[in-house]
């Protein structure tokens, strides 16, 4: 299974932000973004900002809905 095929399947899983994905892939970042934009081109995934307990939102990605695509 290749970097893409770990994230889509994990996303799919659930949601998830980058920080997330590095620990179950322990892949780089830039490689992490690298697999996201091409799941975000394709229309696989999307991203929106969470609010967590932090003060700032996260970045975090979810499988696309079957009615917006």
């Amino acid at each position: 299974m290749n970097l893409t095929q770990q994230i889509e399947s994990e996303i799919a899983k659930k949601d998830c932000n980058p920080g997330e994905m590095f620990d179950v892939t322990q892949a780089t970042y830039p490689e992490i973004f690298a697999s996201l934009k091409d799941l975000l081109s394709t229309g696989k995934i999307e991203h929106y900002f969470a609010k967590n307990d932090t003060p700032t939102p996260v970045l975090t990605y979810r499988k696309k809905p079957f009615w917006k695509s």
